[in-house]
């Protein structure tokens, strides 16, 4: 299992080397849901995703974000990897070390949780 977090880790980084756009993970969407559940479910995740993305640019001010995508897509690995049963630090370690430091890897983590996958988000 910790084999997807290194995954993820591993994706972006050799994205962010050869400067490739977005990853291509796209939120989920049910092949039965009708056109308005369709758009009420697009118009969430682009609601999550603004409000994660937001939050990443306050708390990590100086880290080069001109990327959304990807970092976007970063989240969403995140809690393709809470699905699949990762603890919150198994995901951390997968992630730092490499071209993204301890402090970017903590804040995916935590914001991921509370604004792409409420449903692991910690608990005060």
């Amino acid at each position: 299992m910790r084999k997807i977090g290194a995954l993820a880790a591993a994706i972006l980084v050799a994205a962010m080397l050869s400067g490739c756009g977005s990853l291509p993970v796209s939120p989920s969407r049910s092949a039965s849901a009708t056109p308005t559940e369709t758009s009420s479910a697009t118009e969430d995740a682009l609601a999550q995703e603004t409000a994660y993305y937001t939050a990443l640019r306050k708390q990590l001010p100086q880290t080069d974000l001109s990327n959304a995508g990807l970092w976007i897509d970063l989240g969403r690995a995140v809690c393709k990897a809470f699905d699949d049963g990762l603890t919150p630090k198994e995901v951390f370690d997968s992630m730092s070390g490499g071209a993204i430091t301890q402090p970017e890897a903590s804040a995916v983590v935590v914001i991921s949780g509370i604004h792409l996958c409420p449903e692991y988000a910690p608990t005060p």
